[in-house]
């Protein structure tokens, strides 16, 4: 185990890729991070720039704006930061990596050079899902330290950060149900063992297919049961959790998120190590 962990960090290190994903995530943060800067330094000249007339110019049209409304939806700065990683772009360059990682050894025939000796092959999976998820957790890590650290100087300190602890606990289960959604993508690709249709599947569930899906599945599940009015099935996949985790949500629904991701996450590992034993290389 260790020597295949070894030898993924190794892949990693020399895969070009990797690099340009981890840099390109992080310069989508400090992007952010300046388009919310110049937003909210400009929001006050937002009125000058409506078209605002009298009765008497039948062609204007007169806008009223609720600047307090516009500045209360951006005093939070835990909303901020927990926002960029809820939002799918993020997600994305997660799912470019994994896709592009998981799935390299087979397409260039790398696995078959050692894979085929293995006695249990389920090993070769752990030692990818934990090198993944090390760079996830790096990745990750610096995009919420750029985001805090940053967030507090955004237009003259705008954004208030009240409580710190809370704020790393909500960021701890988004990185949890990430790297949850990690173990999926890398179940697909042990499946399918082609980047494409890895990356067809991964990309489009979670950006196109997914309020799709969690309508059919809530409207399929009311059929036999008496749901709750604030049921989702949402609620309960890494997606649904990494969408829905804000500052506000309770301990008892990050509870729930976390507990999913863990479990989703192993089902997912247990799935891999299942089909790559009885799949030929």
């Amino acid at each position: 185990m260790l020597n295949l962990i070894k030898m993924e960090i190794t892949r990693v290190f020399k895969s070009k890729y990797v690099y340009f994903i981890f840099f390109a995530s992080l310069l989508t943060f400090f992007i952010t991070v300046g388009l919310v800067d110049y937003t909210s330094k400009n929001i006050d000249n937002f009125e000058e720039s409506v078209v605002d007339t009298t009765g008497d110019n039948s062609n204007g049209v007169k806008v009223d704006v609720d600047k307090s409304g516009l500045e209360s939806l951006t005093d939070s700065g835990e909303d901020f930061v927990i926002s960029s990683f809820s939002q799918t772009t993020y997600l994305i360059f997660l799912i470019i990596f994994a896709a592009l990682f998981f799935t390299n050894p087979y397409a260039n025939g790398f696995v078959k050079n050692f894979l085929g000796m293995c006695k249990s092959k389920s090993s070769y999976i752990m030692a990818t899902f934990i090198v993944a998820s090390l760079f996830v957790i790096v990745s990750f890590a610096i995009g919420a330290a750029i985001l805090t650290i940053a967030g507090a100087y955004i237009n003259n300190g705008m954004l208030k950060f009240t409580d710190y602890s809370r704020l790393f606990k909500v960021l701890f289960v988004e990185l949890i149900s990430h790297i949850s959604y990690l173990a999926v993508i890398l179940l697909v690709a042990t499946m399918t063992r082609s980047t494409s249709k890895t990356l067809m599947f991964t990309f489009l569930y979670p950006t196109i297919f997914f309020n799709f899906l969690r309508g059919i599945g809530d409207q399929f599940l009311s059929l036999f049961i008496n749901l709750p009015d604030d049921f989702s099935i949402a609620n309960y996949v890494n997606i649904g959790n990494i969408i829905s985790t804000n500052f506000s949500s309770t301990n008892a629904n990050i509870t729930r998120s976390l507990v999913v991701a863990i479990l989703i996450g192993t089902i997912a590992l247990i799935l891999s190590s299942v089909i790559i034993n009885k799949k030929d290389i």
